[in-house]
């Protein structure tokens, strides 16, 4: 389990997602589905710069998927 050191945490406010980049109601096109997909990882990784502690985790988490991707690919 992952633990938030309080000596290294940020003591800023969490950023929070724009207003345009909800979902009200679903994305009308593909188009607008990957915006707002694009607009959540931006999000993420504000969130992943303001608490240094977390960023390990996210590179970790994100090289294991992109690791079980490529696998995917090469199976095909």
């Amino acid at each position: 389990m992952i633990r938030l050191d309080p000596a290294t945490a940020s003591s800023a406010p969490l950023p929070a997602v724009p207003a345009w980049a909800l979902a009200a109601g679903g994305a009308p096109s593909d188009g607008d589905a990957a915006f707002r997909a694009g607009a959540a990882l931006a999000s993420l990784d504000t969130l992943a710069h303001a608490q240094p502690a977390w960023s390990g985790a996210w590179r970790q988490r994100l090289a294991l998927n992109c690791a079980a991707a490529s696998m995917r690919l090469t199976a095909c």
